[in-house]
């Protein structure tokens, strides 16, 4: 059995185990569960890389309805009642006004520019906090936001940052992380104040087509803007879709613009 068959059996055994659920493939040996099995939108990535491994290593032994239920399961976690034991786990999780409409539960909401948002929700699996969170935790939403900002900073710490050049010249960065959705650095003072000094420039352009993609270089850069639009359109059919538009930064404040 190929890859490709694989990744067929695996989607085709996901949909006879989870009738309720809508999948979409997003890449290579990863599916995205866009809706859980117990209706609720909350969207989860599951990725077969290791199950491909098993399954070479065991052949006809491997138990794949196994290792799908058991992986799957997971989505259908909570948020612990305690506020100690919950704080390490929330993140700010970029939005457009759209997808917020369509979410079952109203989940807290801070606009950020034109139809982009964010909202607080679990890092581990994308259970999006509302006031009966804070409630439950009786604590103030201020305190949860700044707790979502710090594990944000914990993050970009760990970050990697990849330069774009053109002899010696550096014309735009990506950011590599290892989990968790990197388009959300954009929220932090740190990612912005670096992006200017390594980049050079009094603003900048931010391409987050998606919430696994980020890509910053200098506002008035037309030409690289140019030469990303073939990247961009793809990344917008990825998974996690944000906006076709361009997140333009400078002196802390956010603005839409085209990309096109």
């Amino acid at each position: 059995m190929t890859r490709e068959e694989f990744e067929s059996v695996a989607l085709q055994r996901l949909q006879t185990l989870y009738p309720r659920a809508r999948f979409l493939r997003a890449g290579q040996l990863e599916i995205a569960i866009i809706r859980t099995p117990s209706g609720k939108p909350s969207a989860h990535r599951l990725r077969l890389t290791r199950a491909w491994a098993a399954f070479c290593q065991h052949g006809e032994k491997f138990d794949l309805d196994s290792y799908l239920t058991r992986v799957v399961g997971t989505v259908e976690r909570r948020l612990p009642m305690e506020w100690a034991n919950a704080r390490p786990h929330i993140q700010p999780k970029l939005l457009t006004l759209e997808q917020h409409r369509n979410l079952s539960a109203r989940p807290l909401w801070y606009p950020l520019a034109g139809d982009i948002g964010y909202v607080l929700a679990s890092e581990d699996f994308d259970l999006p906090l509302g006031e009966e969170q804070l409630d439950r935790w009786s604590i103030a939403e201020e305190c949860v936001l700044a707790a979502a900002m710090e594990n944000l900073q914990r993050l970009w710490q760990r970050a990697s940052i990849v330069a774009w050049t053109v002899q010696d010249h550096v014309r735009a960065f990506h950011v590599e992380l290892s989990h968790s959705y990197k388009a959300s650095l954009v929220l932090l003072p740190e990612f912005q104040e670096q992006a200017l000094e390594i980049l050079a420039a009094e603003a900048i352009r931010v391409a987050v087509p998606n919430r696994h993609f980020l890509v910053a270089f200098p506002a008035e850069d037309d030409e690289f803007r140019q030469s990303l639009l073939p990247i961009l359109r793809k990344e917008w059919q990825g998974g996690y879709p944000l906006t076709r538009s361009l997140l333009r930064i400078q002196d802390g404040d956010f603005e839409l613009e085209d990309a096109e």
